[in-house]
C-alpha cells in the first residue's frame, strides 16, 4: 500500500481507550460512570453543538513547523521524532530509503518526489516568525490533486470523497491552491507527543496552501430525550454488576481491554447487531490466553447480568449517536462527504469531551 509508512493505522490499544474515544466505549472504559458521562454528552449535543467538528479522513499524516532558530522541518508520521528533515531532498531521501527501499518498494520514488513538492509549498506558506509544530493530514496535493467539474471540487485522500461547492469561500480558495491540509494539533517541539487542538490556522495559509483547522458543524442536531433517559436508567440499574465485572480479579486485571478488542472485531466484521450474543464465541477463537478465557467464564457465571448490561448500553448509546451523525450528514453544508458512494464520512469529534462520533456500521477499523 503506497502510504503505509505515513498512514496512521488504527491498531488495538495497549491500554483501554485513546485520546478520543468512541462515545459508546465509555461504558467499558469507565464503567457505569462512563455510561452516565455518555448520556451527559448526548444531552449537551442536543442543545449546544458548538464543539462538534468534522472528523476529516486525510492521508498521509504530516508534521511541520519551525525550530527555535527558524529552521523549517516537515516529516511524515514515521519520521516524527526520528528524522528532522530540513530540506525537500532530505525528506525525499528518507522516504525512499525507509522500509525495504525503492528497489523492493518502487512506489517510494514517486511518493518521495510528491512529498518533496509538499515540503517546498508548506515551507513557503509557513511564516518565518512561526515557532513550534502542527500535525495534520493531507487532503490533496500536486500528485493527488482535486478535480473540478459541474460547479464542484472533489478530492479523495483516503476512503472518503469530499465535495466542495466551487462558489463557496472554501471552494474558491481550493480552486487556486496546490496543497490542502487539515490540522489537528499544535506541538511545542519536534517529537513531542502532547499537543493542543488548534482552530486558528490563518497564518499557515497561502495562495498555494489551504490549511484548515477544526471545521465545526453549523447544524444543531436534536437528541431523543427518552433514549438518553433509558441510558441513564439502565446505567443506574446495572451499575453494581458492570463495575464489579470491570474491576477484574487476580489473573485478569483488565477485562475492559478484552471487551475493547471484541467490539472492534464486531465492527470490522459488521456484526454490531449481534454484539450482545457473540462474545464467548469470539473469545474461543481469539488470541486471549486460555487462562484469561477461563477467568472470564468464571466471572460471567458469578455475575451473569454484567456483560449483557454492558452490551445493552453500548447498543443504546450507538443508536442515539448514529441519530446525531445522520442529522449532521444530512444538514446543508459547503462540504459534503461520501464513503463508498454512501452519504457521510468518517464522522465527527466532540472536542470538549474528547469523544468521537464514528458511524461504525459503515466505518470499520483496520
Amino acid at each position: 500500500m503506497r502510504f503505509t509508512e505515513f498512514r496512521q493505522v488504527l491498531t488495538e490499544a495497549a491500554r483501554v481507550g485513546r485520546e478520543y474515544n468512541h462515545l459508546e466505549d465509555l461504558v467499558f472504559i469507565d464503567g457505569s460512570a462512563g455510561a452516565k458521562k455518555a448520556a451527559d454528552i448526548l444531552d449537551k449535543m442536543g442543545t449546544d453543538s458548538s464543539d462538534i467538528a468534522i472528523k476529516w479522513d486525510g492521508n498521509p499524516t504530516i508534521y511541520w513547523g519551525r525550530e527555535p532558530d527558524g529552521t523549517f522541518v516537515l516529516v511524515g508520521k514515521n519520521g516524527w521524532g526520528r528524522n528532522k528533515s530540513t530540506s525537500a531532498d532530505d525528506l525525499s531521501n528518507f522516504i525512499q530509503n525507509s522500509g525495504k527501499g525503492v528497489e523492493q518498494e518502487p512506489w517510494r520514488k514517486d511518493f518521495g518526489e510528491e512529498m518533496s513538492e509538499v515540503f517546498n509549498i508548506m515551507q513557503s506558506a509557513t511564516p518565518e516568525s512561526f515557532r513550534g509544530y502542527v500535525y495534520g493530514d493531507l487532503l490533496y496535493s500536486p500528485r493527488k490533486p482535486f478535480t473540478a467539474s459541474k460547479g464542484a471540487i472533489e478530492f479523495e485522500p483516503n476512503l472518503v470523497k469530499y465535495t466542495v461547492q466551487l462558489s463557496s469561500p472554501l471552494g474558491k480558495r481550493i480552486a487556486n491552491s496546490k496543497v490542502g491540509v487539515v490540522v489537528h494539533t499544535k506541538l511545542d517541539e519536534f517529537g513531542s507527543k502532547a499537543g493542543q487542538p488548534i482552530s486558528d490556522v490563518k497564518e499557515l495559509n497561502s495562495n498555494d496552501a489551504v490549511v484548515l483547522g477544526q471545521t465545526y458543524v453549523s447544524h444543531q442536531p436534536k437528541v431523543n430525550t427518552s433514549s438518553v433517559g433509558k441510558i441513564r436508567q439502565d446505567a443506574k440499574l446495572h451499575a453494581a454488576h458492570i463495575d464489579e465485572f470491570l474491576q477484574g480479579q487476580k489473573g485478569l486485571s483488565n477485562p475492559a481491554q478484552i471487551i475493547y478488542q471484541y467490539v472492534n472485531h464486531m465492527t470490522r466484521t459488521q456484526q454490531l447487531d449481534k454484539i450482545d450474543k457473540g462474545f464467548f464465541d469470539w473469545l474461543a477463537t481469539s488470541k486471549v490466553s486460555q487462562g484469561q478465557q477461563a477467568k472470564l467464564a468464571e466471572m460471567n457465571k458469578a455475575n451473569p447480568k454484567s456483560l449483557p448490561a454492558i452490551f445493552l448500553l453500548v447498543k443504546d448509546i450507538m443508536i442515539a449517536k448514529d441519530s446525531i451523525i445522520d442529522q449532521l450528514d444530512n444538514a446543508d453544508s459547503d462540504v459534503k462527504a461520501t464513503t463508498k458512494g454512501e452519504k457521510g464520512g468518517e464522522g465527527y469529534v466532540a472536542l470538549d469531551s474528547k469523544t468521537k462520533l464514528v458511524p461504525r456500521t459503515r466505518w470499520q477499523p483496520n
